[in-house]
């Protein structure tokens, strides 16, 4: 796959530093909301450049991600209230490096939740709350 043909490439060209879509911009990696789904507190960590995978990333996008993570995790913690933040790569369904980040709902925890949210299973959808989730954890990051 090439950049000319990525669905997150082209998403992250509709999207810009000042626009509610990014959450937070680094200049290597980007947060936004879920791509996908407007699921409460779920973001998507992407690189900037089109990468295909964690073995693809140069130095310092790989240095960087790590410290990201351990912020964008800490930050949906104090939003959410939630105990836990899951975290996911698997690159199948768009070959973008890209991490999905976010908090189980009180009603589906673990495997469960995890599933629910693979199958696009409707009930996780809020698109209001996503959206109020999303503008506190922007103002959380940006501090």
């Amino acid at each position: 796959m090439s950049a000319a043909s990525c669905v997150l490439c082209d998403r992250a060209q509709t999207l810009d530093v000042n626009n509610p879509g990014w959450i937070l911009h680094t200049g290597r990696w980007a947060v936004s909301v879920h791509p996908a789904m407007a699921v409460p507190g779920w973001v998507a960590v992407q690189t900037v450049r089109h990468t295909e995978g964690l073995a693809d990333l140069d130095a310092a996008e790989a240095a960087e991600l790590g410290p990201l993570l351990s912020r964008v995790c800490q930050a949906l913690t104090r939003v959410t209230g939630s105990q836990r933040v899951y975290t996911y790569s698997l690159g199948e369904g768009c070959a973008h490096t890209h991490i999905l980040v976010g908090p189980p709902t009180q009603e589906l925890r673990g495997a469960a939740f995890i599933a629910a949210l693979l199958g696009r299973n409707d009930s996780l959808v809020d698109p209001a709350a996503a959206d109020h989730t999303a503008l506190k954890l922007a103002a959380e990051l940006s501090d």
